[in-house]
């Protein structure tokens, strides 16, 4: 049986390592694995709970507790004799595998791993899915010491959890140099804020039928200092993966909202948010302050929550986007197309537009079936009473098709092309 365990349950029957005990566990496994002739190796398996945060809030730290008690209990009864089990703190475990173990067996254990999650937890009357994400590697492939294996594993932990969690990877060069790059992003994002290190970018949204501009996007944009401005899919990632996303949306809500009011004309302003802000019931309080603080007419502030991102519960979600526009402030539902759950979105939530994803578009004109697809969202929105917005809309042949079948709003280069906020004092990439 492997070496065992504490639960984070109190009165547990097991005795979990630590952290300081598992990092001491993979030096041992390093000191006797070199001195081995044959299969002179050994894996490190680093997996954690999917949302973990949002089962605490959910359901209590109790439940989350319980919950972690089960996965180890599970968790162990598939570990071989030799193998290490130990505690990284925050739901996070290493599994060590025997020293001459190979990365074909590390990698059936860690499938078994995964698999565990096919039965729910179940506790009193409920039964509760759940699904982990695992990052592993294998030394001395993937690393020749303690820092570079857990890394390394941590790496591909962090690029299994970019999916949605439920996945695995394996270390690779490429992902803990990714990693690695995220971890010093973090540190200078931090203090993007307070260093008016933020700014924003407007990019105009047209009426189909007029070729008016009706709307500007606020893109946020980051300029890191020494290094220029960042690329927005990378930063507002790490914001998220390291829970700084909130400071950013909140900065970009309330500059928006700020330069809208002062525009010569009533445009209406879009504002991407995080949809992480649904599950703690608190943006409604956030756009009503903010309103009030800029005087920004509510009908002219939309918004927008990524359709590839995790809403959390139908119910919390539901009271707090009707909150939302309670205040008369529009809802709509970005990258449409790019999730798993648009329609059942589309059925429950109280939206008025809809942002087809750019994946969409470009397909327009390369076959029938692309065509039929779109023309029957079109006709599916207007069913709804749903506006629909074009996003990436790049060829006079998209354009006319998206007129054609009743797209109310475009965006794109064909259109016009992000410009800099110039009613702010911060400080810009020249």
């Amino acid at each position: 049986m492997a070496k065992l365990i504490r639960s984070p349950v109190e009165n547990s029957p097991f005795a979990m390592p630590n952290r300081l005990q598992t990092l001491e566990a993979i030096q041992s496994h390093i000191d006797r694995t070199k001195d081995l002739t044959k299969r002179a190796n050994f894996g490190l398996i680093w997996f954690n709970l999917d949302h973990l945060s949002f089962i605490n809030e959910r359901y209590g730290w109790d439940t989350a507790d319980h919950m972690l008690e089960e996965i180890i209990s599970r968790v162990a009864n598939l570990l071989p004799q030799g193998s290490f089990f130990g505690s990284m703190g925050g739901g996070n475990f290493v599994v060590l595998t025997p020293p001459g173990h190979t990365a074909v067996t590390t990698r059936s254990l860690m499938t078994s791993i995964l698999h565990i999650s096919d039965k729910p937890i179940c506790l009193a009357e409920m039964s509760l899915p759940f699904s982990l994400s695992v990052g592993w590697g294998m030394f001395p492939e993937d690393g020749k010491s303690v820092e570079d294996l857990l890394t390394g594993a941590k790496a591909a932990l962090v690029e299994a959890q970019r999916t949605g969690g439920g996945h695995e990877r394996r270390a690779s060069t490429e992902k803990t140099e990714l990693h690695l790059q995220s971890s010093s992003l973090e540190q200078d994002l931090a203090q993007a804020a307070e260093k008016n290190a933020l700014f924003l970018k407007w990019m105009p949204i047209v009426d189909t039928a007029s070729q008016r501009v009706i709307a500007h996007e606020a893109l946020l944009r980051w300029n890191r200092p020494g290094h220029g401005e960042v690329s927005p899919e990378l930063f507002i990632r790490c914001a998220e993966e390291a829970g700084m996303v909130e400071v950013l949306d909140t900065w970009s809500l309330r500059y928006a909202c700020k330069a809208a009011a002062q525009w010569e004309k009533p445009y209406r302003v879009c504002v991407n948010i995080s949809p992480v802000w649904l599950a703690s019931e608190r943006l409604s309080k956030l756009i009503a302050e903010i309103l009030q603080e800029t005087g920004l007419a509510p009908n002219r502030l939309q918004i927008e929550m990524s359709e590839s991102r995790f809403f959390g519960p139908e119910d919390i979600t539901f009271r707090e986007l009707a909150r939302v526009r309670a205040l008369g402030v529009r809802l709509a539902l970005d990258d449409f197309g790019s999730g798993h759950s648009s329609l059942e979105r589309l059925r429950f939530y109280p939206l008025d537009q809809i942002k087809l994803d750019r994946g969409f578009i470009k397909g327009l004109g390369e076959n029938d079936r692309a065509n039929d697809v779109m023309s029957s969202v079109l006709a599916l929105a207007r069913a709804l009473n749903i506006t629909t917005c074009a996003k990436g809309v790049e060829t006079e042949y998209q354009m006319a098709f998206l007129d054609a079948y009743g797209c109310e709003e475009v965006q794109g280069y064909l259109l016009g092309s992000p410009v800099l906020d110039q009613t702010q004092p911060l400080s810009r990439p020249a």
